[in-house]
């Protein structure tokens, strides 16, 4: 009987920690969803608007950051997709939509709102704000992608993705590429900020502006908002984030990593290593190390790139998920494998 019970016992221990550990990466995924948080913003706002305060400041602002997220989630899908073409193609259908949404909002949203039940009500109210700022953040995303299809002559070859090379002392292999060093946490506040103090700007613009704005119309008004506000501030933000590209390289031997960043050289061994994040591709494209007293994270997708290079990362080799692994780490895919995690197990 004993003999059994300790049979049991060690079938189910097992059983119990791989629940665990599967509901932490999906916790950290949720952590770190731009849906999950515009949701939040969202729900946050709904108290207000029973109230009929939307237009309060606190709010406001959470509904143009809810917005903003839903935007910036649409606008990664679509980068994420291939081919190419493919996203180009739902980039391009997403942002009629969201105009269409945007002046439909506007246009037809007063009737709409006067007369629907209260949870409808409070919904179009929500919809009305926040779609602003997603639809601006698309075309913005959609302009971006036309400049750099414009900005590239047809007499040259279509610009690749850094490729993988024989490491100069023979050891393992290693890839250079253009990034700028900053957490994405960072990256992310300083967007969020930019949002809420441009998006603050147009509400009080448009608050003493009222007499003009009814002259305007609701359409006109709207691509004013954008040329005003959006624009600049989407480009001043890109220009000071890529006057901070630096010329990188990370490389993979059999027992250690080494991170160059400019003229300075960091090598980790892997037995030193904690986590290592690799994303290849969307504006969030990166790579972070962290371990032995060493915290990294070198973002691709806003660097301005070499010449004949994208802002991107090549896919990780084989033998290196597989040395990573051997070294006790596990992997953990999220975004449908576009973003790899290596943790130390344990």
């Amino acid at each position: 009987m004993s003999r059994t019970r300790r049979g049991a016992g060690t079938t189910t221990a097992p059983a119990v920690v791989e629940t665990a550990a599967a509901r932490a990466p999906r916790r950290r995924r949720l952590v770190g969803s731009p849906l999950a948080w515009a949701a939040l913003c969202l729900a946050l706002a709904v108290p207000w608007a029973l109230a009929g305060q939307a237009m309060e400041l606190i709010p406001y602002l959470l509904m143009l950051v809810g917005g903003w997220l839903c935007g910036f989630s649409f606008v990664n899908a679509t980068l994420r997709m291939t081919p190419k073409r493919r996203g180009v193609v739902v980039h391009v259908i997403g942002a009629v939509a969201s105009a269409a949404l945007v002046v439909s909002a506007v246009e037809y949203g007063g009737p709409l709102v006067a007369t629907a039940p209260e949870w409808a009500r409070i919904s179009l109210v929500i919809v009305q704000f926040a779609a602003i700022p997603a639809a601006g953040w698309i075309w913005l995303g959609l302009i971006g992608r036309v400049s750099a299809a414009v900005g590239t002559s047809k007499a040259q070859p279509a610009p690749t993705a850094p490729e993988w090379v024989r490491a100069e002392h023979g050891h393992g292999s290693e890839v250079r590429f253009s990034a700028v060093p900053i957490a994405m946490r960072t990256l992310t506040t300083a967007i969020v900020v930019i949002v809420v103090v441009m998006g603050g700007l147009a509400g009080l613009a448009l608050v003493a502006a009222g007499d003009l704005v009814y002259a305007l119309g609701a359409r006109l008004t709207i691509i004013v908002i954008g040329v005003v506000f959006a624009l600049p501030a989407y480009f001043a933000f890109l220009t000071v984030v890529r006057r901070r590209t630096v010329s990188c390289t990370i490389g993979f031997g059999n027992d250690r990593l080494w991170l160059r960043t400019g003229p300075t050289t960091t090598i980790v061994a892997f037995r030193d290593l904690e986590q290592l994040v690799w994303r290849r591709s969307s504006d969030a494209a990166r790579v972070e190390v962290r371990g032995a007293g060493i915290d990294v994270s070198l973002v691709t997708g806003m660097a301005k790139p070499a010449t004949g290079t994208t802002a991107e990362l090549p896919a990780l080799p084989r033998r290196v998920l597989g040395r990573l692994q051997d070294e006790g780490f596990t992997l953990e895919r999220a975004r449908r494998g576009e973003v790899l995690t290596f943790r130390r197990a344990g």
